[in-house]
């Protein structure tokens, strides 16, 4: 799917702590010649959030093509907590170990999925987004389920994929950094916005330290790749699916060229379809489905 000449579309990274301005959003932007972003943080209250937006999101720029919130989604945005098809699959084998997804239903994970289906609704009431053209769609409107760690992650290759870092939510940071010195990651991701944004200048800076930002940064690249139809989906049309990079970009396995990322899909489908007889769990690409074989 091309994209128009110009358009908007937005990245949410999920807060909600009362002291801090833990909510980030990231509104990327683009015209015939030129792509831009700008990020800022906002924190829990509603006031603050639509002042946010406001800055990132000029009035012009509200009608989105795609919005992706890094928090756990469910189709018709309904708010019930339970453990998924998407984290599974994205938890199991090499994937247990580099940056895997929390269960909805336990520790954070059920105040992240309160929160994102509550920042959902918030983009719905204060912008238009275009109708849902991608597959699989957990909602009406072009609203998916983003997941910075493995957006990143599955860009490394296997022989160089970081330690754990201490602290979880450094996954992120790490990643978008990796290597150091010479970073492979931020320049993968210069080659995913110049392939769905052809000919244009860039206009924003790589150069992001902020935790929130990155996030939202990667939150937009992925709405982004969601309104290009050009993203790997993983989950099932029940739970919803968490969206990753396209996978011309994906890191490689060892010792196998294939990447790691496709190896390890590969090999989770059959055994959560298994452990999830009412699930049918599924890897979508560009708007396909992989087959099994």
């Amino acid at each position: 799917m091309r994209l128009s000449e110009h358009g908007s579309v937005l990245g949410i990274d999920v807060g909600y702590s009362a002291r801090r301005k833990t909510t980030g959003f990231c509104a990327l932007s683009w015209d015939a010649r030129t792509v831009r972003w700008r990020c800022e943080n906002a924190g829990v209250d509603e006031r603050n959030r639509h002042d946010t937006l406001r800055r990132v999101l000029p009035a012009a720029q509200r009608q989105l093509l795609a919005v992706a919130i890094d928090g756990p989604l469910l189709p018709r945005l309904h708010s019930t907590p339970r453990y998924r098809c998407a984290e599974s699959l994205l938890s199991r084998g090499a994937f247990g170990k580099r940056g895997k997804p929390g269960p909805t239903n336990g520790g954070s994970g059920r105040d992240l999925h309160a929160h994102a289906t509550r920042l959902a609704h918030f983009v719905l009431q204060e912008c238009g987004v275009e109708a849902a053209a991608h597959v699989p769609a957990i909602h009406a409107r072009a609203i998916v389920e983003a997941f910075p760690n493995l957006f990143l992650g599955v860009l490394c290759d296997e022989a160089d994929y970081p330690a754990e870092p201490h602290r979880q939510r450094k996954w992120t940071d790490t990643l978008y950094n990796w290597p150091p010195g010479d970073p492979v990651i931020p320049r993968k991701l210069r080659s995913l916005l110049e392939s769905l944004l052809p000919r244009r200048a860039i206009g924003g800076e790589f150069d992001i330290k902020d935790h929130e930002k990155i996030a939202s940064f990667v939150c937009a690249l992925t709405a982004l790749s969601v309104a290009a139809n050009r993203f790997v989906a993983v989950g099932c049309a029940r739970d919803g699916c968490i969206a990753l990079s396209l996978r011309d970009l994906w890191g490689r396995g060892t010792p196998s060229s294939v990447p790691w990322a496709e190896r390890e899909l590969r090999a989770n489908l059959p055994r959560v379809a298994a452990d999830f007889p009412h699930c049918e769990p599924a890897v979508y690409e560009d708007g396909g489905r992989w087959s099994l074989a």
